[in-house]
């Protein structure tokens, strides 16, 4: 099936409203066994019209979101209508409905705003909405189908699966597709293209999707047959080995905190550069409470010294970013906090603070576990100051799961 979406708002293109509904949509057709094939923002104009127009008449379904209320930007029905040329019918009930919201918002709406947002084409599935003014519709015409949604998320999204799904369901016949992500860290999307995707195609993969993300990628992997699943998994354990961190959809610290967890050990971070985006990271998972202790944050000198003990001199004579330093930090860290595994982090993020010795982007990431000596590594992530800081927590946080693991660890 063809199918379209059309988000209207002139707030979208013009960059004051972020547009949720393609990421919403999307998930929630592929989870009915179909793909989106064309996504159009529009502005709030005449050219609406049109664009419908075209849409309607090259798809099986259209799906247009926004324009639904009573002021005079929203023109999606008046759009559709003209553009099918059908005509625009006055539901009384539905006056009543969005009468009855109104007045238990306490909003005096004029009976022109809510007659504009009773009426509908002619012959159409009224979609009402529970958490708004503003319904939906269904609209079939030459056996192609548009259904029409409001703009806010907080009502499109149950509407959709209150009532479209339901409507879906009793209409076609669901074809849901199977699906696995895999996860790789350290590697470009090109490098495991070249690697694995005509092997993966030999054994029955119907769509191979890359998404690239600071220091890892994700595959997606769409096939018919469930059989496929296993071998698609073993092919890629096979390939990729311990840069393979998860064969579903988990983040890299997901599978940190589950594994930590399990195997009872505790994780203390320090973090200069990253200004405790590590900790964050860490700690967004639920239970992280059980594994993760401490965290600092020791951005200054006067901090890496009180706080974890580095040596005053070793700063002075090595510098903050240096091997010397971020072992003393992972070293001060394991120490104080009583944890099994401690992670330490210096480096410049820039844009400015680099040398012809010590350029921005540059690392060292430290390693400890508790009764062995720390594990220092140098890495260069010449990059803009946030996706620096993403760089380094992906490579510690990473650090910290082949430990935690037995995985095999990055070369020094």
């Amino acid at each position: 099936m063809r199918i379209e979406l059309i988000n209207t708002g002139t707030e979208i293109l013009q960059g004051q409203k972020t547009n949720t509904h393609l990421a919403f949509l999307a998930h929630e057709l592929f989870l009915l066994g179909e793909k989106l094939t064309l996504q159009i923002a529009a502005r709030d104009s005449k050219d609406l019209v049109e664009i419908i127009r075209e849409a309607f008449y090259r798809s099986q379904l259209t799906i247009v979101t926004g324009g639904l209320g009573p002021t005079s930007d929203d023109m999606t029905r008046e759009a559709v209508a003209e553009a099918l040329r059908m005509p625009l019918i006055f539901h009384p009930q539905l006056f009543q409905k969005v009468k009855s919201f109104y007045d238990g918002a306490g909003i005096a709406a004029p009976s022109w705003a809510i007659q504009k947002q009773s009426l509908f084409l002619e012959g159409s599935l009224i979609l009402e909405n529970d958490h708004g003014s503003a319904a939906g519709s269904i609209i079939e015409k030459e056996g192609r189908l548009l259904i029409m949604l409001p703009g806010p998320p907080r009502e499109l999204e149950p509407m959709w699966k209150n009532h479209v799904v339901p409507w879906w369901k009793s209409r076609f016949e669901l074809r849901k597709p199977f699906t696995t992500i895999c996860k790789i860290v350290g590697l470009a999307e090109s490098v495991i293209q070249q690697r694995v995707e005509s092997k993966l195609k030999s054994l029955g993969v119907e769509e191979i999707g890359y998404c690239e993300s600071p220091g890892e990628v994700a595959l997606r992997l769409l096939f018919k047959d469930k059989e496929i699943l296993t071998k698609a998994r073993d092919l890629m354990t096979e390939t990729f080995g311990s840069d393979l961190y998860a064969l579903e959809d988990k983040s890299l610290e997901e599978v940190v905190i589950e594994k930590a967890t399990s195997k009872k050990v505790k994780i203390a971070t320090a973090e200069s550069c990253t200004g405790g985006l590590i900790s964050s990271r860490l700690t967004d998972v639920p239970g992280s409470s059980a594994t993760f202790i401490y965290g600092w944050v020791t951005y200054s000198n006067e901090a890496k010294i009180t706080q974890l003990k580095v040596d005053k001199s070793l700063i002075s004579s090595v510098g903050a970013v240096s091997k010397e330093v971020a072992e003393a930090m992972a070293s001060g860290a394991l120490e104080i906090s009583g944890a099994d595994l401690s992670l330490a982090v210096t480096g410049i993020a820039g844009p400015q603070g680099g040398s012809p010795e010590k350029p921005v982007g540059l690392v060292w990431v430290a390693i400890q576990r508790k009764g062995s000596k720390p594990i220092a590594y140098e890495r260069f992530f010449p990059s803009d100051r946030l996706t620096f800081k993403r760089l380094v927590s992906q490579f510690g946080i990473d650090l910290l799961r082949r430990m935690i693991t037995g995985k095999d660890l990055p070369k020094c």
